[in-house]
Protein backbone atom coordinates (compact mmCIF):
# COMPACT_ATOMS: atom_id res chain seq x y z
CA UNK A 1 0.00 0.00 0.00
CA UNK A 2 2.47 2.04 0.86
CA UNK A 3 4.60 1.65 -2.68
CA UNK A 4 1.03 2.43 -4.29
CA UNK A 5 0.57 5.85 -2.37
CA UNK A 6 4.20 6.44 -3.51
CA UNK A 7 4.03 5.67 -6.85
CA UNK A 8 0.70 7.97 -7.39
CA UNK A 9 2.23 10.42 -5.28
CA UNK A 10 5.31 10.46 -8.10
CA UNK A 11 3.82 9.57 -11.08
CA UNK A 12 5.09 6.29 -11.36
CA UNK A 13 3.95 2.93 -13.05
CA UNK A 14 4.13 -0.67 -11.76
CA UNK A 15 6.17 -3.14 -13.51
CA UNK A 16 3.02 -4.70 -15.31
CA UNK A 17 2.04 -1.54 -17.23
CA UNK A 18 5.95 -0.86 -18.09
CA UNK A 19 5.97 -4.38 -19.44
CA UNK A 20 2.78 -3.40 -21.44
CA UNK A 21 4.10 -0.18 -22.26
CA UNK A 22 7.15 -1.89 -23.71
CA UNK A 23 5.25 -4.18 -25.72
CA UNK A 24 2.89 -1.54 -27.17
CA UNK A 25 3.90 -0.58 -31.13
CA UNK A 26 3.02 3.12 -31.39
CA UNK A 27 2.74 3.99 -34.94
CA UNK A 28 4.47 6.04 -37.50
CA UNK A 29 1.38 8.37 -37.81
CA UNK A 30 1.66 8.83 -34.26
CA UNK A 31 5.34 9.52 -34.39
CA UNK A 32 4.64 11.94 -36.76
CA UNK A 33 2.16 13.69 -35.11
CA UNK A 34 4.50 14.24 -32.12
CA UNK A 35 7.54 15.26 -33.96
CA UNK A 36 4.90 17.89 -35.61
CA UNK A 37 3.66 19.05 -32.63
CA UNK A 38 7.03 19.68 -30.95
CA UNK A 39 7.62 23.23 -31.74
CA UNK A 40 4.47 24.31 -30.48
CA UNK A 41 5.25 22.36 -26.80
CA UNK A 42 9.18 24.37 -27.20
CA UNK A 43 7.35 27.56 -27.75
CA UNK A 44 4.68 26.94 -25.13
CA UNK A 45 6.93 26.04 -22.39
CA UNK A 46 9.35 29.33 -23.64
CA UNK A 47 6.12 31.62 -23.53
CA UNK A 48 5.42 30.24 -20.06
CA UNK A 49 9.15 30.56 -18.84
CA UNK A 50 9.15 34.03 -20.53
CA UNK A 51 5.89 34.78 -18.33
CA UNK A 52 7.10 33.94 -15.49
CA UNK A 53 10.62 34.58 -14.70
CA UNK A 54 10.44 37.73 -17.51
CA UNK A 55 7.36 39.27 -16.65
CA UNK A 56 6.06 37.92 -13.60
CA UNK A 57 8.92 38.13 -11.80
CA UNK A 58 9.89 41.75 -12.11
CA UNK A 59 6.34 43.12 -12.19
CA UNK A 60 6.56 41.30 -8.60
CA UNK A 61 10.03 42.53 -7.26
CA UNK A 62 8.41 46.22 -8.55
CA UNK A 63 4.98 46.19 -7.05
CA UNK A 64 6.20 44.96 -3.56
CA UNK A 65 9.44 46.81 -3.27
CA UNK A 66 9.72 49.54 -1.34
CA UNK A 67 10.52 53.18 -3.06
CA UNK A 68 13.51 55.09 -2.17
CA UNK A 69 13.58 58.55 -2.88
CA UNK A 70 16.93 59.62 -2.74
CA UNK A 71 18.33 62.14 -0.33
CA UNK A 72 21.04 64.11 1.29
CA UNK A 73 23.02 63.97 4.91
CA UNK A 74 25.18 66.02 6.74
CA UNK A 75 28.22 64.57 7.38
CA UNK A 76 29.17 63.16 10.57
CA UNK A 77 32.39 64.91 11.01
CA UNK A 78 31.51 68.49 10.46
CA UNK A 79 31.96 71.12 12.80
CA UNK A 80 30.93 74.54 12.68
CA UNK A 81 32.72 77.79 14.15
CA UNK A 82 31.19 80.59 15.95
CA UNK A 83 32.95 84.07 16.61
CA UNK A 84 32.52 85.78 19.59
CA UNK A 85 33.70 88.93 19.59
CA UNK A 86 34.15 90.86 23.09
CA UNK A 87 34.42 95.10 23.20
CA UNK A 88 36.56 96.65 26.55
CA UNK A 89 35.31 99.78 27.18
CA UNK A 90 37.45 102.25 28.57
CA UNK A 91 36.41 105.95 29.61
CA UNK A 92 38.69 108.59 27.86
CA UNK A 93 39.42 109.87 31.46
CA UNK A 94 41.14 106.72 32.14
CA UNK A 95 43.08 105.90 29.48
CA UNK A 96 46.02 104.58 31.53
CA UNK A 97 43.55 102.05 32.12
CA UNK A 98 44.43 100.44 28.72
CA UNK A 99 48.40 100.07 29.24
CA UNK A 100 47.92 98.26 32.41
CA UNK A 101 45.12 95.69 31.17
CA UNK A 102 46.44 95.42 27.91
CA UNK A 103 48.45 92.19 28.34
CA UNK A 104 45.60 91.16 31.06
CA UNK A 105 42.87 91.10 28.33
CA UNK A 106 45.03 89.48 26.07
CA UNK A 107 45.71 86.77 28.70
CA UNK A 108 41.70 86.31 29.18
CA UNK A 109 41.16 85.50 25.52
CA UNK A 110 44.00 82.87 25.63
CA UNK A 111 42.51 81.97 28.79
CA UNK A 112 39.05 81.41 26.64
CA UNK A 113 40.17 79.68 23.33
CA UNK A 114 42.18 77.09 25.64
CA UNK A 115 38.63 76.07 27.39
CA UNK A 116 37.03 72.93 26.55
CA UNK A 117 34.04 73.13 23.97
CA UNK A 118 31.89 69.99 23.37
CA UNK A 119 32.49 69.11 19.43
CA UNK A 120 31.84 69.69 16.78
CA UNK A 121 31.35 72.99 18.55
CA UNK A 122 33.87 75.56 18.42
CA UNK A 123 34.56 79.25 19.54
CA UNK A 124 36.78 81.78 18.12
CA UNK A 125 37.27 84.35 20.06
CA UNK A 126 38.53 87.96 20.03
CA UNK A 127 38.85 90.85 21.68
CA UNK A 128 39.20 94.35 21.03
CA UNK A 129 39.75 97.53 23.60
CA UNK A 130 37.97 100.89 22.31
CA UNK A 131 38.01 104.69 24.28
CA UNK A 132 34.98 105.74 24.75
CA UNK A 133 33.64 109.53 25.59
CA UNK A 134 31.55 108.27 28.40
CA UNK A 135 30.70 110.65 31.68
CA UNK A 136 28.09 108.09 32.57
CA UNK A 137 26.91 104.88 32.23
CA UNK A 138 24.44 105.63 29.55
CA UNK A 139 27.12 106.32 27.29
CA UNK A 140 28.66 103.21 27.47
CA UNK A 141 25.41 101.54 25.91
CA UNK A 142 25.43 102.67 22.44
CA UNK A 143 26.34 99.76 21.13
CA UNK A 144 23.34 97.46 19.78
CA UNK A 145 24.81 94.74 19.28
CA UNK A 146 28.12 92.06 20.85
CA UNK A 147 29.77 91.64 24.04
CA UNK A 148 30.72 94.67 25.43
CA UNK A 149 32.09 94.74 28.86
CA UNK A 150 32.90 98.44 30.30
CA UNK A 151 35.87 98.57 32.84
CA UNK A 152 35.18 101.10 35.15
CA UNK A 153 37.92 102.04 38.27
CA UNK A 154 36.82 101.60 41.89
CA UNK A 155 36.93 105.42 42.54
CA UNK A 156 34.09 105.84 39.95
CA UNK A 157 32.46 102.99 40.64
CA UNK A 158 28.33 103.85 41.56
CA UNK A 159 27.26 100.88 43.26
CA UNK A 160 28.07 99.17 45.96
CA UNK A 161 31.80 98.35 46.55
CA UNK A 162 30.86 94.58 46.81
CA UNK A 163 29.29 93.93 43.48
CA UNK A 164 31.93 93.53 41.50
CA UNK A 165 29.30 92.71 38.00
CA UNK A 166 26.80 94.62 37.00
CA UNK A 167 25.02 93.21 34.17
CA UNK A 168 23.40 95.33 31.70
CA UNK A 169 19.75 95.47 29.90
CA UNK A 170 20.94 95.97 26.63
CA UNK A 171 24.66 94.50 25.16
CA UNK A 172 26.93 96.43 27.81
CA UNK A 173 28.10 95.21 31.01
CA UNK A 174 30.18 96.62 33.33
CA UNK A 175 32.83 95.33 35.35
CA UNK A 176 34.80 97.21 38.13
CA UNK A 177 38.88 96.79 38.10
CA UNK A 178 40.16 96.95 41.82
CA UNK A 179 44.19 96.49 40.80
CA UNK A 180 43.57 93.17 41.51
CA UNK A 181 44.17 92.05 37.88
CA UNK A 182 44.47 88.06 38.75
CA UNK A 183 40.63 88.26 40.30
CA UNK A 184 39.90 90.57 37.58
CA UNK A 185 40.67 88.51 35.28
CA UNK A 186 39.30 85.30 36.48
CA UNK A 187 35.90 87.24 36.79
CA UNK A 188 35.96 88.31 33.40
CA UNK A 189 36.57 84.41 31.96
CA UNK A 190 33.41 83.87 34.32
CA UNK A 191 31.44 86.27 33.23
CA UNK A 192 31.96 86.13 29.35
CA UNK A 193 32.06 81.84 29.21
CA UNK A 194 29.26 80.95 31.76
CA UNK A 195 26.32 83.69 31.59
CA UNK A 196 27.06 85.68 28.54
CA UNK A 197 27.58 82.58 26.31
CA UNK A 198 26.90 80.21 28.92
CA UNK A 199 28.71 77.54 27.24
CA UNK A 200 28.55 74.63 29.60
CA UNK A 201 24.79 74.99 28.66
CA UNK A 202 25.57 74.39 25.18
CA UNK A 203 27.86 71.51 25.81
CA UNK A 204 25.25 69.67 27.69
CA UNK A 205 22.70 70.17 24.30
CA UNK A 206 25.83 68.95 22.07
CA UNK A 207 25.95 65.82 24.47
CA UNK A 208 22.51 65.25 24.85
CA UNK A 209 21.65 65.11 20.83
CA UNK A 210 24.99 62.69 20.09
CA UNK A 211 23.51 60.76 23.42
CA UNK A 212 26.86 60.86 24.90
CA UNK A 213 25.96 60.07 29.00
CA UNK A 214 27.50 61.74 31.44
CA UNK A 215 29.38 59.57 34.19
CA UNK A 216 28.62 59.77 37.81
CA UNK A 217 32.34 61.95 38.33
CA UNK A 218 31.70 64.20 35.68
CA UNK A 219 28.70 65.45 37.22
CA UNK A 220 30.15 65.75 40.63
CA UNK A 221 32.96 67.39 38.94
CA UNK A 222 30.65 70.31 37.70
CA UNK A 223 30.00 73.16 40.09
CA UNK A 224 26.97 73.10 41.66
CA UNK A 225 25.42 75.47 39.77
CA UNK A 226 25.51 73.49 36.42
CA UNK A 227 24.48 70.33 38.52
CA UNK A 228 20.83 72.05 39.32
CA UNK A 229 20.42 73.47 35.59
CA UNK A 230 21.34 70.08 34.39
CA UNK A 231 16.89 68.84 34.98
CA UNK A 232 16.23 72.18 33.37
CA UNK A 233 18.74 71.93 30.50
CA UNK A 234 17.70 68.33 29.57
CA UNK A 235 14.77 69.72 27.61
CA UNK A 236 15.09 71.85 24.66
CA UNK A 237 13.31 75.26 23.77
CA UNK A 238 10.62 74.50 21.73
CA UNK A 239 9.00 76.30 19.07
CA UNK A 240 5.95 76.68 20.81
CA UNK A 241 4.40 76.90 24.18
CA UNK A 242 1.31 76.93 25.51
CA UNK A 243 1.05 78.59 29.03
CA UNK A 244 -2.40 77.19 30.79
CA UNK A 245 -2.80 79.89 34.02
CA UNK A 246 -4.93 77.71 36.33
CA UNK A 247 -6.95 79.59 39.22
CA UNK A 248 -7.48 77.28 42.07
CA UNK A 249 -10.42 78.03 44.77
CA UNK A 250 -11.75 76.36 47.56
CA UNK A 251 -15.21 76.80 48.13
CA UNK A 252 -15.35 75.01 51.90
CA UNK A 253 -12.30 74.73 54.03
CA UNK A 254 -10.18 77.85 53.41
CA UNK A 255 -10.60 81.55 53.33
CA UNK A 256 -10.32 83.38 50.14
CA UNK A 257 -7.21 85.77 49.63
CA UNK A 258 -8.06 89.34 49.59
CA UNK A 259 -5.80 89.42 46.32
CA UNK A 260 -7.56 87.35 44.35
CA UNK A 261 -10.67 90.19 42.51
CA UNK A 262 -7.39 93.27 41.99
CA UNK A 263 -4.98 90.64 40.74
CA UNK A 264 -7.02 88.08 39.37
CA UNK A 265 -6.35 89.00 35.41
CA UNK A 266 -3.18 90.47 35.85
CA UNK A 267 -0.80 86.77 35.65
CA UNK A 268 -2.31 86.68 32.74
CA UNK A 269 -1.78 90.05 31.33
CA UNK A 270 2.04 89.89 32.37
CA UNK A 271 2.56 86.65 31.10
CA UNK A 272 1.55 88.02 27.50
CA UNK A 273 3.69 90.91 28.03
CA UNK A 274 6.81 88.32 28.56
CA UNK A 275 5.48 86.30 25.61
CA UNK A 276 6.06 89.34 23.10
CA UNK A 277 9.34 90.34 24.44
CA UNK A 278 10.23 86.64 24.08
CA UNK A 279 9.01 86.41 20.22
CA UNK A 280 12.30 85.96 18.65
CA UNK A 281 13.53 82.56 21.19
CA UNK A 282 10.00 80.99 20.61
CA UNK A 283 5.91 81.78 20.38
CA UNK A 284 4.05 81.54 23.90
CA UNK A 285 0.60 81.39 23.89
CA UNK A 286 -1.01 82.55 27.14
CA UNK A 287 -4.75 81.17 28.38
CA UNK A 288 -6.60 81.35 31.64
CA UNK A 289 -9.40 79.21 33.01
CA UNK A 290 -10.76 78.49 36.47
CA UNK A 291 -11.79 75.42 38.27
CA UNK A 292 -14.09 76.26 40.60
CA UNK A 293 -15.42 72.55 41.80
CA UNK A 294 -11.60 71.22 42.73
CA UNK A 295 -11.78 70.17 45.93
CA UNK A 296 -8.33 70.61 47.76
CA UNK A 297 -8.47 70.99 51.24
CA UNK A 298 -9.66 67.58 52.28
CA UNK A 299 -7.86 65.63 49.98
CA UNK A 300 -4.40 67.80 49.88
CA UNK A 301 -4.03 70.38 52.55
CA UNK A 302 -3.71 70.26 56.66
CA UNK A 303 -2.91 72.39 59.22
CA UNK A 304 0.01 72.54 60.89
CA UNK A 305 1.06 74.03 64.57
CA UNK A 306 -0.06 78.15 64.00
CA UNK A 307 -3.43 76.48 62.33
CA UNK A 308 -2.17 77.16 58.85
CA UNK A 309 -3.54 75.42 55.80
CA UNK A 310 -0.20 74.10 54.42
CA UNK A 311 0.20 72.02 51.00
CA UNK A 312 3.34 69.67 51.63
CA UNK A 313 5.91 68.20 49.09
CA UNK A 314 4.51 65.12 49.26
CA UNK A 315 0.68 66.02 48.68
CA UNK A 316 2.20 68.86 45.85
CA UNK A 317 2.74 65.29 43.36
CA UNK A 318 -0.71 64.05 44.34
CA UNK A 319 -1.92 67.63 43.46
CA UNK A 320 -0.38 67.63 39.99
CA UNK A 321 -1.33 64.57 38.82
CA UNK A 322 -5.04 65.29 39.20
CA UNK A 323 -5.00 68.48 37.85
CA UNK A 324 -3.55 66.87 34.43
CA UNK A 325 -6.42 64.36 34.85
CA UNK A 326 -9.30 67.28 35.23
CA UNK A 327 -7.52 69.57 32.07
CA UNK A 328 -7.19 69.33 28.83
CA UNK A 329 -5.37 71.23 25.77
CA UNK A 330 -6.44 71.99 22.22
CA UNK A 331 -2.87 72.77 20.98
CA UNK A 332 -1.73 70.25 18.51
CA UNK A 333 2.34 70.96 18.49
CA UNK A 334 4.40 72.51 21.53
CA UNK A 335 4.93 72.09 24.66
CA UNK A 336 2.02 72.81 27.29
CA UNK A 337 3.27 74.28 31.06
CA UNK A 338 0.61 74.72 33.45
CA UNK A 339 0.53 77.49 36.18
CA UNK A 340 -1.99 76.85 38.82
CA UNK A 341 -2.67 79.83 41.19
CA UNK A 342 -4.02 78.98 44.13
CA UNK A 343 -6.29 81.84 45.61
CA UNK A 344 -6.72 80.91 48.58
CA UNK A 345 -5.13 81.38 52.03
CA UNK A 346 -2.51 78.28 51.47
CA UNK A 347 1.11 78.22 52.23
CA UNK A 348 3.54 76.08 50.41
CA UNK A 349 6.23 73.96 51.82
CA UNK A 350 9.30 72.83 50.00
CA UNK A 351 10.82 69.44 50.44
CA UNK A 352 12.71 70.60 54.05
CA UNK A 353 9.38 71.65 55.29
CA UNK A 354 10.05 75.74 54.83
CA UNK A 355 7.66 78.08 53.52
CA UNK A 356 8.06 79.36 49.84
CA UNK A 357 5.96 81.48 47.38
CA UNK A 358 5.92 79.23 44.71
CA UNK A 359 7.46 75.31 43.09
CA UNK A 360 8.81 75.18 39.42
CA UNK A 361 8.09 71.96 38.70
CA UNK A 362 9.97 71.05 35.40
CA UNK A 363 8.53 70.20 32.03
CA UNK A 364 5.26 70.46 33.83
CA UNK A 365 4.48 74.19 34.85
CA UNK A 366 4.52 75.42 38.36
CA UNK A 367 2.22 76.03 41.76
CA UNK A 368 1.98 79.74 42.80
CA UNK A 369 0.26 81.14 45.81
CA UNK A 370 -1.51 84.60 45.11
CA UNK A 371 0.13 87.43 46.88
CA UNK A 372 1.62 90.85 45.85
CA UNK A 373 4.65 88.53 44.17
CA UNK A 374 2.63 86.29 41.97
CA UNK A 375 3.31 87.76 38.82
CA UNK A 376 7.10 88.14 39.99
CA UNK A 377 7.40 84.54 41.01
CA UNK A 378 5.53 83.35 37.51
CA UNK A 379 7.91 85.68 35.00
CA UNK A 380 10.79 83.90 36.58
CA UNK A 381 9.14 80.20 36.57
CA UNK A 382 8.79 80.92 32.61
CA UNK A 383 11.98 82.11 32.68
CA UNK A 384 13.26 78.66 34.50
CA UNK A 385 11.27 76.96 32.05
CA UNK A 386 13.10 78.42 29.08
CA UNK A 387 16.31 78.32 29.93
CA UNK A 388 17.31 81.85 30.68
CA UNK A 389 18.37 81.75 34.07
CA UNK A 390 22.37 81.71 34.94
CA UNK A 391 23.32 81.21 38.66
CA UNK A 392 24.95 84.37 39.46
CA UNK A 393 27.70 85.11 41.91
CA UNK A 394 26.45 87.44 45.46
CA UNK A 395 28.81 89.72 43.97
CA UNK A 396 27.08 90.22 40.42
CA UNK A 397 23.68 92.24 40.08
CA UNK A 398 20.90 91.63 37.36
CA UNK A 399 18.79 94.55 36.62
CA UNK A 400 15.05 94.30 37.66
CA UNK A 401 13.57 93.57 34.02
CA UNK A 402 11.66 90.34 32.77
CA UNK A 403 13.99 89.91 30.10
CA UNK A 404 17.35 91.68 29.01
CA UNK A 405 18.22 91.92 25.64
CA UNK A 406 21.58 90.12 25.85
CA UNK A 407 19.41 87.49 27.41
CA UNK A 408 17.31 87.14 24.12
CA UNK A 409 20.57 86.99 22.53
CA UNK A 410 22.05 84.10 24.52
CA UNK A 411 18.65 82.15 24.07
CA UNK A 412 18.69 82.47 20.20
CA UNK A 413 22.49 81.44 19.85
CA UNK A 414 20.87 78.24 22.48
CA UNK A 415 18.19 77.70 20.14
CA UNK A 416 20.05 77.69 16.89
CA UNK A 417 22.87 75.08 17.79
CA UNK A 418 19.92 73.13 19.42
CA UNK A 419 17.98 73.38 16.44
CA UNK A 420 21.22 72.61 14.33
CA UNK A 421 22.16 69.09 16.07
CA UNK A 422 18.37 68.17 16.22
CA UNK A 423 18.26 68.85 12.55
CA UNK A 424 21.56 66.79 11.27
CA UNK A 425 20.60 63.46 14.18
CA UNK A 426 16.78 63.87 12.56
CA UNK A 427 18.27 63.16 9.48
CA UNK A 428 21.03 60.77 10.34
CA UNK A 429 17.82 59.02 12.18
CA UNK A 430 15.52 58.83 9.34
CA UNK A 431 18.97 57.31 6.69
CA UNK A 432 19.57 54.71 9.62
CA UNK A 433 15.95 53.77 9.69
CA UNK A 434 16.15 53.31 5.87
CA UNK A 435 19.11 51.16 6.39
CA UNK A 436 17.98 48.74 9.22
CA UNK A 437 14.57 48.98 8.10
CA UNK A 438 13.92 47.44 4.80
CA UNK A 439 10.18 48.40 4.14
CA UNK A 440 10.14 51.84 5.04
CA UNK A 441 8.98 54.22 2.41
CA UNK A 442 10.83 57.45 1.14
CA UNK A 443 9.05 58.88 -0.73
CA UNK A 444 9.46 62.53 -2.96
CA UNK A 445 7.86 65.17 -0.90
CA UNK A 446 10.28 63.43 2.41
CA UNK A 447 13.26 63.29 0.30
CA UNK A 448 12.99 67.06 -0.45
CA UNK A 449 12.16 68.11 3.04
CA UNK A 450 15.18 66.31 3.98
CA UNK A 451 17.33 67.53 1.41
CA UNK A 452 15.56 71.11 1.86
CA UNK A 453 16.63 70.78 5.36
CA UNK A 454 20.28 69.70 4.76
CA UNK A 455 20.96 72.47 2.75
CA UNK A 456 19.51 75.29 4.89
CA UNK A 457 21.86 73.37 7.51
CA UNK A 458 24.80 73.97 5.65
CA UNK A 459 23.87 77.43 5.43
CA UNK A 460 22.98 78.56 8.13
CA UNK A 461 26.41 77.47 9.37
CA UNK A 462 28.06 78.87 6.64
CA UNK A 463 30.94 81.06 6.74
CA UNK A 464 31.56 81.31 10.08
CA UNK A 465 27.60 82.80 11.33
CA UNK A 466 24.96 81.17 12.84
CA UNK A 467 21.40 82.13 10.94
CA UNK A 468 18.58 81.93 13.57
CA UNK A 469 16.10 82.05 10.94
CA UNK A 470 17.32 79.06 8.45
CA UNK A 471 18.23 77.20 11.40
CA UNK A 472 14.90 76.76 12.00
CA UNK A 473 12.83 76.51 9.33
CA UNK A 474 15.64 73.35 8.92
CA UNK A 475 14.43 71.78 12.17
CA UNK A 476 10.94 72.06 11.01
CA UNK A 477 11.33 70.56 7.79
CA UNK A 478 13.68 67.34 9.52
CA UNK A 479 11.18 66.83 12.11
CA UNK A 480 8.33 66.74 9.39
CA UNK A 481 10.47 64.56 6.90
CA UNK A 482 10.90 62.22 10.06
CA UNK A 483 7.44 61.63 11.41
CA UNK A 484 5.89 61.89 7.83
CA UNK A 485 2.64 59.33 8.22
CA UNK A 486 3.79 57.83 4.56
CA UNK A 487 7.04 56.41 6.31
CA UNK A 488 4.44 53.48 7.45
CA UNK A 489 3.32 52.51 4.15
CA UNK A 490 4.49 49.25 3.71
CA UNK A 491 5.25 49.17 7.67
CA UNK A 492 3.45 46.17 7.90
CA UNK A 493 4.56 44.53 4.94
CA UNK A 494 7.03 42.53 5.63
CA UNK A 495 9.51 40.64 3.05
CA UNK A 496 7.45 36.96 4.42
CA UNK A 497 4.46 38.78 3.23
CA UNK A 498 5.30 39.71 0.02
CA UNK A 499 6.77 36.75 -1.05
CA UNK A 500 3.90 34.99 0.20
CA UNK A 501 1.80 37.18 -2.63
CA UNK A 502 4.05 35.57 -5.32
CA UNK A 503 3.93 32.04 -4.07
CA UNK A 504 0.20 30.69 -4.96
CA UNK A 505 0.88 32.20 -8.30
CA UNK A 506 4.04 31.31 -8.98
CA UNK A 507 4.51 27.55 -7.78
CA UNK A 508 1.91 25.56 -9.58
CA UNK A 509 3.44 27.29 -13.25
CA UNK A 510 7.36 26.50 -11.88
CA UNK A 511 6.80 22.65 -11.14
CA UNK A 512 5.48 22.41 -14.81
CA UNK A 513 7.86 23.74 -16.44
CA UNK A 514 10.85 22.82 -14.36
CA UNK A 515 9.58 19.36 -15.43
CA UNK A 516 8.83 20.03 -18.84
CA UNK A 517 13.04 21.28 -19.00
CA UNK A 518 14.15 18.79 -17.26
CA UNK A 519 12.57 16.53 -19.84
CA UNK A 520 13.86 18.28 -22.77
CA UNK A 521 17.31 18.65 -21.23
CA UNK A 522 16.97 15.00 -20.91
CA UNK A 523 15.64 13.80 -24.22
CA UNK A 524 17.49 16.35 -26.64
CA UNK A 525 21.17 17.70 -24.93
CA UNK A 526 21.96 14.71 -22.97
CA UNK A 527 21.23 12.58 -25.93
CA UNK A 528 23.77 14.43 -28.20
CA UNK A 529 26.63 13.74 -25.78
CA UNK A 530 25.82 10.24 -25.70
Amino acid sequence: MRKKILDFLLGRSDEAEIREEENFEISEEFKTHIYNERPFKFVAVFSFFILVFGIGLPLWTYTTSTYRANFKIPPANRTFSIPIHVRFLISENQKSLQNELKSTILEIETSLALKESTDPMNFEFSTEVLIVKAENEEDFEKFDDGLNIAIIPAENWKDFSATKIKLGKKYTHFAQFDGDLSKFSSRIIELIWDVLIDIPHLNSIIKRDLRQKMKPWQIAALPLSHQKRLVWDSTPIQMEYHVQIIHLYDNFGTSQNKNTKENKFETAKTLRQFAKHAERITNIEVTSENLWDFEITKEFLMRDVQERWVLTHEKMEELIRKIDAQTQTTLKNGMVLRFVILESDIVILDSQGEDVEGIAVAAWGAVLTRNEKTEKKAIAALRIHLGLDAELSSSWSRPPIPLCKWEIERARLRVSIDNAMRTSSSIRALYEMTQKITNIVINEEVARKATKAVELLENGLKNGTIDYDKLLLARKLSDDANSNHSLLALLYFPMDQRTAVLIPIAIPILFPIAKIVLVIFKKCILRDFV
